[in-house]
């Protein structure tokens, strides 16, 4: 295996000997051997790790022990041929799994988001010859060539560096490009500081430099983040390892109590053992809350979409329930609290201290003093200050689409916004004083200086700097009034010092006249004898929005550490600017790596800030953290924050500035960059586990009453109230509508004001089995005794069950008032009418159960019969009592007074109101009367309520057409090829959905590649030839001169100079010729460019596939169509409707369309056609159905409502 780079410490060697470790001269590998080592340590590139295939994806998604028990249910009735329950179980067990599966985000590909960091092509010395290979070929030992704007490809230990600055922030997270030195330094330095270094994955941004390869492929610094991540184990959230407890427990309970009810109604009533089975696997069925895990997708799904309003994107569904609980936010520094955006903070010159205010590169702003503000064009002093920093300055800023970046060293950028902040035009001030020469920056020199020339030919001289390097550089001084003093070198000093401790980058800045009719600018011009101009302090600010965060995290409980791999003075600075408690104390890299893991755990708890920190410390801390019991949140933008990110109970990545690394390593990305929005996404999280709690105290006692109901049964030798494949109905369209509605809640009053939740915190406390009992007994009284009434008074098995399952459906509805509030009172509009999606769920049910009883379709999948209106009255009068008995259960536990034996005061709940007590003894006979007032009220409903009305023919009286068919699209657009080629792969399969500009497929581009290799061969000859030419022009030009020089002293003959002149004119042309060839090169280059880019394959629409017309290896042409797309957000339904009414259905009049494919929606429809076929018997109708959501695909199988009109007149337009 390829030894690391950190094994060898390359840093701490020559750069001699690490040519010598390699076997390498500095004339590169030759090709045989670089094949050889290629052979022999492998590809370049990082290994692939392996991935979930979406079947294991899927079958995952049944990996629970209540869907266990649903599945041998399923098999067991199949055995004994109970059709419609295996299919109806089946159903409801497939639709979670499709839930969970299409929810489960992408959560596996952050080693490929690590692996596209890598360079693709590099440029390194190969039989002494520069040559360009791919990253991929680049072996141990070679020679690489790196330049400005280039990614490293791969661990390169440097052997020659010209002004080179490496960007290595996603490793570091320090903000500011590094200078690098090809000579050693100490061998336990952090990585920041190894100057000798360059590493795979960072970019040049400034500079030249040459170095061999020490390290490729995994055995790289990224390779070595990337084997960290997939060694990370990822954590269960908080509410998955309380759902799995949960689970298992209950499914304990459930068993236990049907292997019970079997053998009590198998020995002590004698029933016949079948039919006892399949009464056990109905209260097993009503027990489980199979809808459960749906209505938690949904509401955290719910969660998701209100956290992206507030610039939070979600990409794993439990990261929501997770932001509840975070008790400490681990942050990087770079980028996340700071705007990793240099920018000037003070000037320090003779007359005083300047601050600036302003953003990032952003050049609109200005400068105080002593917090007023300073006008520029009056401060002579400051004026000479800002005209060196534009002038001694080699980069160019930008404006693209309101945001303004730099082009070039990020510092020199910061420094051309601070002289446009004090009004210097940059262009204008370029042509008064246009540079004449320069010495470029070298670490070895530590400074910059440039020379320029006013149009009077007066010089002048810049420098820029190291401070101790120019002060040793200066003689003198500017003072207030611009004159000269000699230098007071221990007084600036003293001002470094001071700025340096605020967390500021220091920079000199000097001048001084040019010599008369200088041209050339040397060392010697500059090594002494310079004025000092000031200090330049520049700092990666603080968001202004981080402080105001920060502080909300206080007050929420949570505490907030800083954790950067930048200085410590840099770190405890901007850790006091943004407010961060204990932060007068740093612990560095080393010092964590000082400590073992008991003393780290103590030094966590009363650290905050934490510098220098490599990939490694990230981790320790984190787990340390979590070893105390934290809930821990981890931000951060760079690679090597994405070990630290997985690990965390919730990683936060920054979506702007953040690496793909980061984003994928993370469960939660911030749009914007903003800290902030992390409150705002606790916030919702807060609210989310709240509503998520009263879903699950809803949905309980619904399941417990239905279970009770089939227990009573079996205990009074009855017949079962409801069947397993009715329990599964009211379970699914109660927990995907009522329990739904749950999950928008508002949230409740100070949710942010409490500390953070206890991650071990049980999801059903005492009161809430209280509650569910209670309620359960309840239910199971109107349910049992309606049914026992109904069948007194005579009514049918069928029709008896189909009043019970509307009883239990009725007291449902009234609960979920109850249940929007655990103890405040329901009485009150608020309660009853404050929210729009209980009062919308509500009506859907109430549809759904009306289709249930009367729709005959429903009636024969379910054995139900039409109710006579009055018996309706029965089921509403129970519900209501139900609900008024909770209100007064609710009253009692809300009244201190009453519960002299409580333990302790009542509490803020999770819904801010009073905390309930757990009930005492003093409640059974309380609670016994109410349930005998229930008996009651529900007998005494019966009899008192007269009967009758519509009669059942009426009550199912046609005002509607009932239809089934298939949807298909309304129109279709074809994919056509976007240019002549060979299919090379086609990726969106017939009855995908695909979205607009998705790529489909593309075409074989190597004849677009071999255009390309063309163009830019060509393109390189043609430059090769334009240098030589201009080279040629330079001879001509020179030798003329120097023959014009001559001629005046009559040494040169005329036909010499005729010939010099030929001889230059000739050139010349020859030069336009060869920039004219360039010229049409390179737009060659760029036409070839765009031949590659054509050979996507992409969807001009959204919409679903319909049919795919080209196969892989076929050669197809321009425009030919290879896949056909509909657009389905309108589709269309083609029936033939018959019977009863259908001659009325008339073009215009409204349908409501269903799927069984889409449980729980329903859609709108129109007719837009409707024509008598010419039997004169039934009607061919078009429907057209609004589906903007997409739930509708062409090929689903649906049904249709069509309202018809009951006049002669209706007929028109058939």
């Amino acid at each position: 295996m390829q030894p690391s780079a950190e094994a060898n410490e390359y840093w701490a060697i020559g750069a001699d000997a690490a040519l010598q470790r390699h076997g390498v001269t500095r004339l590169g590998l030759s090709k045989a051997e670089a094949e050889r080592r290629l052979a022999v340590h492998g590809p370049n590139r990082l290994p692939a790790g392996r991935r979930r295939s979406a079947l294991m994806r899927f079958a995952l998604q049944f990996h629970n022990v209540l869907i266990y028990v649903l599945l041998a249910a399923s098999v067991v009735t199949a055995l004994m041929q109970h059709w419609i329950d295996t299919a109806v179980i089946v159903a409801v067990v497939v639709i979670n799994a499709f839930i969970g599966f299409i929810q489960e985000g992408k959560a596996e590909e952050a080693m490929e988001a690590v692996r596209n960091m890598l360079s693709l092509h590099a440029t390194v010395i190969r039989d002494g010859q520069r040559v360009v290979i791919d990253a991929a070929d680049v072996a141990p030992g070679d020679i690489v060539y790196v330049q400005s704007g280039d990614k490293v490809p791969a661990d390169i230990r440097l052997i020659r560096a010209k002004s080179l600055k490496v960007q290595e922030s996603a490793l570091t997270g320090e903000s500011l490009p590094v200078d690098k030195d090809p000579a050693p330094v100490m061998a336990d330095v952090p990585l920041g500081d190894r100057a000798p270094m360059a590493y795979s994955g960072t970019v040049v941004t400034y500079g030249q430099g040459t170095g061999v390869v020490v390290a490729t492929g995994a055995a790289t610094e990224i390779g070595r983040i990337n084997a960290m991540l997939s060694e990370v184990e990822t954590l269960t959230t908080p509410l998955l390892q309380r759902m799995d407890e949960f689970a298992r427990w209950l499914t304990v309970v459930i068993l236990v109590v049907s292997a019970a009810v079997f053998a009590f109604g198998a020995l002590v009533w004698n029933f016949d053992a079948g039919e006892m089975f399949m009464a056990a696997v109905g209260l097993a069925v009503s027990a489980i809350p199979e809808g459960l895990p749906a209505i938690i997708t949904i509401t955290l799904a719910i969660g998701v979409e209100r956290m992206a309003r507030r610039k939070a994107i979600i990409r794993q569904l439990p990261a929501v329930e997770t932001l509840g609980a975070v008790s400490t936010i681990c942050s990087d520094k770079t980028g996340t609290l700071t705007l990793n955006e240099l920018i000037v903070r003070s000037i320090v010159i003779s007359g005083g201290t300047y601050d600036t205010t302003g953003s990032g590169y952003d050049p609109h702003g200005g400068f105080l003093r002593n917090g007023k503000d300073v006008v520029v064009r009056e401060d002579i002093h400051l004026t000479a200050a800002l005209r060196p920093l534009a002038l001694c300055n080699d980069a160019v800023l930008r404006e693209i689409d309101g945001a303004w970046s730099v082009e070039g060293d990020p510092t020199e950028g910061a420094l051309l916004a601070a002289a446009v902040k004090g009004g210097v035009n940059l262009e204008k001030l370029a042509l008064e004083l246009p540079r004449t020469d320069e010495i470029p920056f070298e670490s070895q020199h530590r400074f910059m200086a440039t020379l320029h020339h006013d149009h009077d030919g007066a010089g002048y001289i810049f420098v820029k700097g190291a401070p101790e390097r120019l002060l040793e550089m200066c003689f003198w001084e500017q003072d207030v009034r611009g004159e000269q003093r000699p230098l007071d070198c221990a007084c600036w000093l003293d001002r470094i010092t001071e700025m340096a401790t605020r967390g500021q980058r220091v920079l000199a800045v000097a001048s001084k006249k040019a010599e008369e009719g200088q041209q050339q600018l040397a060392f010697g011009d500059v090594e002494s004898g310079l004025v000092f101009v000031g200090l330049i302090g520049l700092i990666d600010p603080p968001r202004p929005e981080a402080v105001e965060a920060i502080r909300a995290c206080a007050s929420a409980g949570m505490s907030v550490k800083m954790i950067t791999g930048d200085h410590a003075a840099t770190a405890m600075a901007i850790a006091r600017e943004l407010g961060l408690e204990r932060c007068d104390s740093v612990l560095t890299g080393r010092d964590l790596d000082a400590l073992g893991d008991e003393e780290l755990s103590e030094a966590v708890s009363v650290t905050t800030v934490f510098a220098r920190t490599s990939p490694e410390h990230k981790l320790r801390l984190v787990q340390a953290l979590q070893k105390r019991g934290e809930v821990v949140a981890m931000t951060g933008d760079g690679v090597n924050d994405a070990p630290a990110l997985k690990r965390a109970d919730i990683g936060i990545a920054m979506g702007v500035k953040g690496t793909e690394a980061a984003k994928e390593a993370a469960e939660m990305v911030l749009a914007d960059d903003n800290f902030a929005s992390i409150v705002h996404a606790v916030h919702e999280g807060r609210v989310v586990y709240e509503n998520l709690k009263k879903t699950i105290l809803y949905i309980l006692p619904t399941n417990g009453g239905e279970g009770l109901t089939v227990i009573a049964a079996i205990a009074m030798g009855e017949t079962l109230p409801v069947t397993p494949v009715q329990i599964l109905w009211i379970n699914l369209i109660t927990a995907v509508t009522l329990g739904l509605a749950l999950a928008f809640e508002p949230p409740s009053k100070g949710v942010m004001l409490r500390p953070p939740r206890p991650s071990g915190e049980p999801i059903l406390s005492r009161y809430f089995i209280w509650r569910i009992v209670f309620v359960s007994f309840l239910m199971l009284l109107a349910t049992f005794g309606l049914y026992e009434l109904e069948k007194a008074r005579g009514m049918g098995l069928d029709s008896a069950r189909t009043v019970a399952v509307n009883t239990l459906v009725a007291c449902e509805v009234a609960y979920l008032f109850n249940a929007r509030f655990l103890s405040e009172s329901s009485f009150s509009l608020k309660a009853l009418f404050g929210s729009r999606a209980v009062l919308i769920s509500v009506a859907i049910v109430v549809v759904l159960q009306a289709m249930f009883t009367y729709a005959p379709f429903m009636q024969a999948l379910f054995n139900t019969t039409a109710l006579d209106p009055e018996i309706w009255w029965h089921i509403a009068g129970a519900s209501v009592v139900l609900f008024l008995l909770v209100e007064v259960e609710k009253a009692i536990f809300r009244s201190p007074a009453k519960a002299p034996s409580a333990p302790r005061a009542p509490a803020t709940t999770a819904t801010g109101a009073v905390a309930v007590v757990a009930p005492g003894d003093w409640v059974r006979p309380v609670v016994a009367g109410l349930l005998g007032l229930l008996i009651i009220v529900a007998s005494g409903a019966f009899y008192l309520h007269t009967r009758a009305s519509l009669t059942r023919e009426e009550a199912s009286a046609g005002r509607t057409v009932v239809v089934s068919g298939v949807i298909a699209p309304v129109t279709q657009t074809p994919i056509e090829a976007p240019a002549a080629g060979v299919v090379a792969t086609l990726s969106c399969e017939v009855g995908a959905q695909v979205e607009k500009g998705e790529t489909c497929g593309t075409l074989d581009v190597r004849s677009f590649d071999e255009a390309f290799a063309r163009a830019q061969s060509a393109l390189a000859a043609a430059e090769r030839r334009l240098a030589h030419r201009q080279s040629a022009q330079a001879r001509a030009q020179a030798n003329l001169q120097r023959l014009e020089a001559r001629s005046a002293s009559r040494a040169a003959g005329r036909n010499a100079l005729a010939n010099a002149r030929g001889v230059l004119t000739r050139a010349q042309a020859q030069v336009e010729r060869a920039e004219a060839e360039v010229a049409l090169r390179r737009e060659a280059v760029t036409k070839a460019e765009a031949g590659r880019a054509g050979a996507a394959i992409v969807a001009p629409i959204a919409g679903f596939v319909l049919e795919r017309k080209a196969a892989v290896g076929a050669r197809v042409e321009t425009g030919a169509p290879l896949f056909m797309i509909g657009d389905a957000k309108t589709v269309r339904l083609r029936v033939k409707a018959e019977g009863e009414g259908a001659l009325t259905i008339a073009p215009g009049a409204e349908a409501v369309v269903t799927s069984d494919s889409v449980p729980g929606r329903t859609f709108s429809g129109k007719v837009t056609e409707a024509r008598r076929t010419e039997s004169g018997e039934s009607v061919d109708v078009i429907v057209e159905v609004d589906n903007r959501e997409l739930a509708l695909q062409p090929g689903m199988e649906v049904s249709a409502r069509i309202g018809i009109v009951e006049s002669e007149a209706s007929s028109t337009g058939l």
